[in-house]
Formats: C-alpha cells, structure tokens, sequence
C-alpha cells in the first residue's frame, strides 16, 4: 500500500487538468457503458480527500502516446470489478458469465473508454494522442500523481473505483487544459468559431455541403455469443450470413440507402451501385 500525500504539496497548475481529464474520463466511461448495455449509467466522482490508497483495490495501468510510462491507473476492488462485468455483460444478453468473461469485459470497457479519452484529448490539443495497452499492475506510486474516487450508479449497489493521474501526464494536459472551459456535461470544450454563413433552426447551413459522412459497405453480418468471440483468435473463420457473389450495402448513418457489387479498382476495392429496381429487390 502506498503512502498518501499532502495537498498542499500539490505542484501547481496540476489540480484544473486533473479535474478536466477526470470529467472526460468519466463522459468517455459513460458512453461506453451506454454503447454496450443501451442505457446510460449516472457516474461521478471527486478528489481523493487524503490520495491514501485503499488494501485490496486491483490495478490496471493505462498508456497514451504523450508518453513512454503510463499516463494513468485505474482501480477498483474486486468486487466492483465483478459487478461492472456483470452489468455489462447482462446488457449484452449474457447472464451466467465465467470468471475469464468479466476480466475480458473489464479490460475491454478500460481500453474503449482510454480509445475514448485519446480522440478527446487530440481534439484539445490539436496532436495526435492515441490510446496504448492495458495491463494489470500493482498499486501505482503517489509521488507526483493526483487520486479521484469515481462512482457508477448502476443499481442499487454503486461500483466505485480511484483514477490516478501521473503528474508527468498533467503537467503535459496543462498546456492545453488549463484554458479549455467545461461544457455542462464536465468535459472541456472548444471555444466556437466564427461564421457568416447563413444559419436556420441555429446550424450553419455553409458547413452543410463540407459535412464528412462515413460510408459503409456491409458484405454481411452473424450474430455471436460473447464469449465466442472472446475465444476468436488468429486463423478463425467469421461465417456472414451473405453469399460471396451477393450484393453489399451502402450504409450512411446507420441506414441501407443502396446496395452494390463488390469490385476491384486499381488494386483496391470498391461498390457498383446497382440500378434502383434491382436495389429495391436486393
């Protein structure tokens, strides 16, 4: 176990990124949580009164690219860990999970909800940040490092956990954090831009055309059990539920808006748009 520190020893400038990192964290794990269980989940947290380290919290280190060691640890005891597994694992249809199944569920929520800080911290910073590893590890060192207690109102028992935060990763997030403003939800935001363009019902209607739409093309889909997939490994082979000569979907937010055959351009592939009769039928 640790020793705690002194707030008063805090180095300066480090407690407004710590609070803003730890409200994009937050926002980051309630999305996840939503994304796989279609229900949003109430969390909050706040600043460890004492930074004292509690026995019997398991560990998992957390990378990102600003730097070589980690940028923070999450921790929480086990049966909070068990807890989060099984509400997740519920949301997914899964109701008697094995021990493998909730730590893989674990990691998998650490490692999508880091993905999730990355993409936030690179919109603040204007730097590419990506997420790194996972892994378990030991109680974390307190030396430079800020402690936030995290709460997720799930039920009727709350999961709770600690985030801690390394210095070097805050002293990094102060170039940026410190004049970000929080938005209503916690999260720092980017200040607006100007425009002339002409506005209705409040959007911008000049940034209209410029909108960048992810195009999808579906060969085909299956349905899963979770821990078939967890058991997926190098040569598996996925069966879709589709003929290999069939047509694939042109998917655009979510919706099948035409469907194409699958062909060969320069060496990449690509989708014929078939006529509207034949889209119709397919």
């Amino acid at each position: 176990m640790s020793a705690g520190i002194d707030h008063s020893q805090t180095p300066h400038g480090q407690a407004e990124p710590a609070a803003k990192a730890m409200a994009c964290w937050l926002d980051c794990l309630g999305n996840v949580m939503e994304s796989m269980t279609q229900s949003r989940a109430k969390v909050a947290s706040q600043r460890s009164p004492s930074n004292h380290m509690q026995e019997g919290v398991s560990w998992w280190s957390q990378s990102l690219s600003l730097l070589e060691q980690p940028s923070f640890w999450i921790g929480a005891p086990a049966a909070s860990w068990d807890a989060l597994g099984r509400v997740t694992l519920s949301g997914l249809g899964v109701d008697e999970p094995s021990d493998s199944d909730l730590q893989a569920t674990c990691r998998d929520l650490i490692a999508q909800t880091s993905a999730s800080l990355a993409s936030q911290l690179t919109q603040q910073s204007g730097e590419t940040i990506t997420s790194g590893d996972s892994l378990p590890v030991g109680a974390p060192d307190l030396g430079r490092a800020l402690m936030f207690l995290w709460t997720l109102d799930v039920g009727a028992t709350p999961i709770k956990g600690a985030v801690v935060w390394s210095g070097a990763f805050l002293d990094h997030c102060a170039r940026f954090m410190s004049e970000a403003p929080l938005s209503e939800t916690g999260t720092p935001e980017a200040a607006p831009a100007a425009s002339d363009s002409p506005k209705f019902a409040g959007l911008n209607m000049g940034a209209i055309p410029e909108l960048d739409l992810r195009v999808k093309f579906v060969l085909g889909q299956t349905t899963m059990l979770l821990r078939d997939v967890f058991k997926l490994n190098v040569g598996s082979v996925i069966v879709l539920d589709r003929s290999a000569v069939g047509n694939a979907d042109i998917v655009i937010g979510g919706r099948i808006v035409a469907c194409g055959q699958v062909v060969v351009v320069n060496g990449n592939y690509g989708l014929k748009i078939k006529p509207y009769q034949e889209a119709a039928r397919h």
